[in-house]
């Protein structure tokens, strides 16, 4: 793998004092180069244990182990072992028989002299990585490139064996031979999902690197504004300078990147200077009146159509419903990317109690008075109507579907521990965002929830036919 010094070498031309390619690795073979030195097993040959195990042939390696042609613990000419190749190519079931017959669970071997879960953890093995560990694999040990696992699990930029790991007895902010730490690598992938888990797990963005970089340094360089926004927001420091006298926003006009460092500022609700923008009302008031603006809005709206002519009326509604919408986003919120803040926010909502408030306030005055005969029509309306209004306030105030978050740092360790055990660390049972587990009852709960939207969704749609038809 390329050093990121090196990317920021090339890109801004750094002075003789800079960082340069010797300083930045701790060994100039990368793992790629080094796998192309190291010569497989030849695999015409049947009694080649180092075959057996690349292929996971758990048959194979149990006849030659038992018939004394091989040993779990034998070396090639490389000085690799049969679990080194079991574990790069993710042959769980001969990783776990090696180990049953004695194979070192830390051997160190080939050009990195890294360990085998160092070759798996390269590739984001997951249960690989738990089966060595299970069998007191050290994830502390480093390579000749002064990586150790979790340095090696970040530059897969797999989440999960990133998430298992940071469980484990390891230092978040373990150095590699040049002084960069996990978050460092993480924000200069560019890897979103692995800089918010790292810091979520106390990683500091404050850290500096041989060459006085920070983690946000190393966002600038990918040019990540999400890497970014999530440093700052978790309080890295945007005056810090490396060894050249650089900031972070320095670097992002060399590499012309500033765009995306001011509009991840912005997102996040900072000023250029990383100073926090202030919201014009309380978190409370605000989440009031972006409920209320929509039943505003919709009557202001409605007046116009009402007073002035349909061809000037429906641009002016237009033009409202975008003034709207823009105080909410851009006002309030103060978000120049909405879409996150919008759906979290009670705008949508609002909107439909505005529309509910203005079709029941239509059928009050207007419909019942002057269509009195159609009484059975009426009564179904209410009903629908009601109904629709129970389902959307139900919707509002009851719990979204979250589960309790685990107690401790060890209970969380737990579950961990056990979906890893029964091969279900995945997106689908462990909410990465949330930090917490997904259990049945939680996914039924939150489809309960949608359900409930879908009927307030489908009731005003009866609603608002009904008054049609009325109104005819």
């Amino acid at each position: 793998m390329d050093s990121p010094t090196d990317i920021v070498g090339r890109k801004s031309e750094p002075a003789a004092s800079s960082v340069n390619p010797e300083v930045a690795s701790g060994s100039d073979l990368t793992f790629s180069q080094a796998l192309q030195t190291i010569h497989e097993p030849e695999p015409e040959s049947q009694d080649n244990i180092f075959v057996a195990a690349q292929r996971g042939d758990v048959d194979a390696l149990r006849s030659l182990i038992e018939s004394g042609k091989a040993k779990a613990t034998d070396r090639d000419a490389q000085n690799i072992t049969p679990l080194h190749w079991a574990a790069i190519n993710a042959q769980v079931a001969a990783c776990r028989y090696l180990l049953s017959q004695g194979a070192e669970v830390d051997a160190l071997g080939g050009d990195l002299v890294a360990t085998p879960m160092q070759w798996a953890a390269r590739n984001g093995y997951l249960y690989v990585i738990h089966l060595l560990i299970a069998h007191n694999a050290d994830p502390n040990i480093t390579d000749a490139q002064g990586y150790n696992t979790l340095h090696l699990v970040t530059h897969s930029s797999n989440v999960m064996p990133l998430l298992y790991l940071l469980h484990q007895p390891i230092n978040v902010d373990s150095r590699d031979s040049v002084g960069h730490t996990s978050l460092m690598w993480a924000a200069y992938q560019g890897d979103a999902l692995s800089v918010d888990l790292l810091l979520r797990h106390g990683a500091s963005p404050i850290t500096k690197d041989d060459a006085g970089l920070t983690p946000l340094h190393w966002a600038v360089v990918r040019g990540n504004r999400v890497c970014i926004r999530r440093l700052v927001e978790a309080g890295a420091d945007l005056t810090a300078k490396d060894g050249e006298g650089r900031t972070a926003r320095d670097m992002a006009v060399e590499l012309k990147s500033l765009g995306a460092y001011k509009r991840a500022l912005d997102e996040g609700g900072f000023t250029e200077d990383g100073v926090k923008k202030k919201k014009p009302l309380s978190e409370r008031n605000t989440k009031i009146a972006i409920f209320i603006f929509p039943t505003l809005f919709l009557w202001l709206m409605f007046m116009t159509l009402t007073i002035l002519p349909w061809f000037t009326g429906i641009i002016l509604a237009m033009a409202l419903f975008f003034a709207m919408h823009h105080i909410v986003t851009r006002i309030l919120l103060d978000k120049a990317n909405y879409t996150d803040s919008v759906t979290q926010s009670p705008y949508f909502a609002g909107i439909i109690f505005g529309s509910m408030v203005w079709v029941g306030y239509a059928w009050l005055s207007r419909l019942v008075h002057q269509t009195q005969s159609h009484a059975f029509t009426h009564l179904s309306f209410a009903l629908t109507f009601g109904l629709c209004a129970y389902n959307f306030f139900r919707a509002i105030s009851l719990d979204a579907g979250t589960c309790p978050k685990p107690a401790s740092d060890a209970e969380l360790k737990s579950i961990v521990e056990d979906l890893a055990s029964e091969g279900r660390l995945n997106g689908q049972t462990f909410c990465i965002q949330l930090a917490n587990h997904l259990d049945q009852s939680t996914v039924e709960y939150a489809i309960a929830a949608s359900l409930d939207m879908i009927i307030i969704v489908h009731g005003f749609g009866i609603a608002s036919v009904s008054t049609t038809i009325d109104n005819s």
